[in-house]
C-alpha cells in the first residue's frame, strides 16, 4: 500500500506542465496544484482500483501518452492565451508532444504485425497421435454441465440464514478425492451486504460425473473474497503484498481435506504486454488472508488450474493461424487452423484425462473465410492447466466438430426443444466421442448424449451416464463398421453358455434383445438390426457370443452365433 502511495505521488509530477511559461504566469500557476492532484488521483485509479501491476511496462504504457497530450495541450494554450509566447517554441513543443503520441498509438497498432513468429513459439503445440491419449475412465468423465450446476447450487443458496445478502461466485471444475465436482464459491451481493456480514458463509459443490448426486452445502467463514472491499477485496490485499505481480486470474479450490483457497495466477509481459508468461500462483486462506507464493513447477499437488482458459485460447489462436508467419496468415493461408466457435461462453472447456489432471480442450476447424461455415474438426488441442503444455491430436481429422455434434443432439430432441451445453471430445470404446449434455429452457439436466465423431449415425443418450453409455455400445455394435469396437480394454472373448433369461426390447423401430447367461453375472445385449436372428433366442437356447471385455455390468455381444 505504501510503495503505491509513494509511486503515484512521484508519477503525478509527470501531470505537472513542461513548458516554463506555466509556472511563470499567474492565470496559469493556480492550475499547477489541480493538476498534481488529477496525477495523484489518476495514480490511485489504476493502481488501487484497476490493480494495475507496477512495472515499468505499465508505467510506461499508462504515462506515455498523458506526457504526449500535456505537451500538445500546454503549448497550444499558452500560445493563444499569453500574446508574448514565441511561436516557434511553441510549435517545437506541441510538435514533440504529437510524435510522442503518434508514435504510441502507431507502435501499439503496428506492433502486433511483428509477433507471428514469437507468438507462434510461445504456444509451443506439439502434435502427437491417438496412441498417446489413452482411452479415458468411464467413471471420471463429467456430464453435469456448469450451467445446470449453477441451477443447483442457486436452489441450494435457499438454506442460508440470510440468502439475499450473497451472490454466487464463478462455478469451476476440479478434482476432488478423485471425483470431479463443479465448485461455487458464495460471495457478497454489493457493498451493504458487505458492510453488515461478518464472513461470506462458505461454498457449494456439485457432483460434476453424477446428475442424480445431492450437491453439499458447505459452510466455512471467508473473510478475503473477491466481492469485498476496500482492504477485504481479495485482489487488493494480494496486490498490498505483490505490487510488481502480473494477477492474470483468480480462481476458487478446495484442497483434499475440502478447505476452501483462492488461487491467483500470477505472471509477466513480454513484448510489451502483448504476451503473458505464467511464473506461479499466490495461495489465499480466505479466512485469515495468509498467502503462500509458490512457482509453477511446486504449486501444490490438489491445485487443479495454474495457466487461465484466456491464455489457452491464445495460445490455441496463436497455434492455428501464425504456423507459417503472418504473410501466410492473410494471404496464402497454407496448412491453418482455428478453434471451433462453441457458440456458448466458453472458448475452451475444462476436461480431465485419466489421471484427473484437468486441461482445456477445443477442437480445430480449417481457417475460414468470411460467412464460410465449416462443419468437421482438422483435429483437437489439449492445454495442460499445470504445466501450460499445448498437444494437437490431428487423429480425429474429418470428424464431426463439437458445434455439429450440438446441433446433432438438439435436432434429436426438437420435439422437447432441449439446449445442448457445451460439449467435450473423449477417447470411449476406443472412438472418437462427443459429450453432449441436454438441458431444458430452466437450465435442468435432461438428457446425456453421445455422439460418435467419425459417424453422426452412431449415438446413443439416456438420462443418467450409465444409461447413455449402455445405448451408446448398442450403437457401436449394431453399426455395421468392422472397424468400430465396442471397448477400449480388456481381451476378447468368445463364450459358449446356455441361455437363462431373455429380454427383448423394442425401441424405434429396431429391436435390443438382452440375455442373462447360465454362469454369468453380466447382461448381454446384441442388437436384431446387426443379427436379425436374434429375436427368435429363448430360454434354454445354447449361443456362441464375442465381446471385447469392458467390465461393464451390461456387456454388448460383437458376434453372435445361433
Amino acid at each position: 500500500m505504501l510503495q503505491m502511495l509513494i509511486l503515484s505521488a512521484l508519477l503525478a509530477v509527470l501531470f505537472l506542465p513542461f513548458q516554463l511559461e506555466w509556472w511563470r504566469t499567474p492565470e496559469f500557476k493556480k492550475w499547477l496544484v489541480p493538476r498534481y492532484l488529477l496525477g495523484l488521483f489518476y495514480g490511485l485509479a489504476i493502481f488501487y482500483l484497476g490493480l494495475l501491476d507496477q512495472s515499468i511496462s505499465a508505467i510506461t504504457a499508462y504515462y506515455l501518452p498523458i506526457i504526449g497530450i500535456s505537451l500538445m495541450a500546454d503549448n497550444i494554450l499558452a500560445f493563444s492565451v499569453k500574446k508574448t509566447f514565441r511561436r516557434q517554441p511553441a510549435v517545437m513543443g506541441a510538435s514533440v508532444g504529437l510524435v510522442i503520441l503518434a508514435g504510441f498509438i502507431v507502435f501499439w497498432v503496428i506492433q502486433p504485425l511483428f509477433l507471428a513468429d514469437a507468438k507462434y513459439d510461445i504456444a509451443g503445440g506439439e502434435e502427437v497421435t491417438i496412441e498417446e491419449m489413452q482411452p479415458v475412465n468411464e467413471a471420471n468423465i463429467p456430464v453435469v454441465p456448469r450451467s445446470y450446476a449453477e441451477y443447483r447450487s442457486d436452489v441450494m443458496m435457499g438454506q442460508l440464514d440470510n440468502p439475499a445478502f450473497y451472490n454466487l461466485g464463478q462455478t469451476r471444475i476440479q478434482r476432488v478425492d478423485e471425483t470431479l465436482f463443479w465448485i461455487t464459491p458464495i460471495e457478497y451481493d454489493g457493498l451493504f451486504r458487505w458492510y453488515r456480514s461478518d464472513a461470506a458463509p462458505g461454498y457449494i459443490a456439485v457432483n460434476a460425473e453424477n446428475s442424480r448426486a445431492e450437491p453439499q452445502l458447505v459452510l466455512t467463514e471467508m473473510k478475503y473474497v473477491p466481492s469485498a472491499f476496500f482492504h477485504e477485496n481479495l485482489e487488493r490485499h494480494v496486490r498490498a503484498q505483490y505490487p510488481d505481480i502480473l494477477m492474470l486470474d483468480t480462481t476458487f479450490e478446495v484442497d483434499e481435506d475440502g478447505d476452501p483457497y483462492y488461487i491467483i495466477s500470477y505472471g509477466h509481459y513480454t513484448e510489451f504486454r502483448r504476451v503473458a508468461e505464467v511464473d506461479g500462483i499466490v495461495i489465499v486462506d480466505p479466512a485469515t488472508g495468509e498467502m503462500e507464493n509458490y512457482a509453477k513447477e511446486e504449486a501444490p499437488e490438489w491445485v487443479n488450474r495454474i495457466y487461465p482458459p484466456h491464455i489457452a485460447e491464445e495460445r490455441n489462436h496463436w497455434f492455428g493461424v501464425y504456423k507459417s508467419g503472418i504473410i501466410n496468415r492473410f494471404f496464402a493461408r497454407e496448412g491453418l487452423t482455428e478453434p471451433t466457435q462453441w457458440g456458448a461462453d466458453d472458448a475452451v472447456t475444462g476436461v480431465v484425462d485419466r489421471e484427473l489432471q484437468q486441461n482445456w480442450f477445443t477442437d480445430h476447424m480449417r481457417l475460414r473465410g468470411e460467412g464460410e461455415a465449416s462443419r468437421s474438426m482438422v483435429g483437437f488441442t489439449m492445454f495442460d492447466a499445470r504445466t501450460g503444455e499445448l498437444n494437437y491430436y490431428r487423429d480425429a481429422s474429418g470428424s464431426l466438430n463439437g458445434r455439429t455434434a450440438m446441433d446433432l443432439a438438439e435436432r434429436t430432441f426438437r420435439r422437447d426443444d432441449y439446449v445442448a451445453g457445451t460439449p467435450t471430445l473423449y477417447n470411449i470404446y476406443d472412438n472418437y466421442t462427443w459429450v453432449v449434455p441436454l438441458m431444458d429452457r430452466n437450465a435442468v439436466l435432461r438428457q446425456i448424449m453421445l455422439v460418435n465423431a467419425r459417424s453422426e449415425n452412431v449415438y446413443g443418450y439416456g438420462e443418467t451416464k450409465a444409461e447413455a453409455f449402455r445405448a451408446y455400445q448398442l450403437s457401436l455394435s449394431g453399426a455395421g463398421d468392422d472397424d468400430a469396437q465396442p471397448g477400449a480394454v480388456g481381451d476378447v472373448i468368445e463364450l459358449t453358455a446356455t441361455v437363462e433369461r431373455v429380454y427383448k426390447w423394442d425401441r424405434e423401430d429396431n429391436v435390443t434383445v438382452r440375455l442373462l447367461l447360465e454362469g454369468e453375472d453380466r447382461i448381454y445385449t446384441v442388437n436384431a438390426s446387426s443379427y436379425p436372428r436374434a429375436v427368435f433366442i429363448e430360454e434354454g437356447d445354447e449361443v456362441t457370443i464375442t465381446f471385447l471385455d469392458t467390465g461393464e455390468e451390461v456387456q454388448a455381444i460383437d458376434e453372435l452365433d445361433y
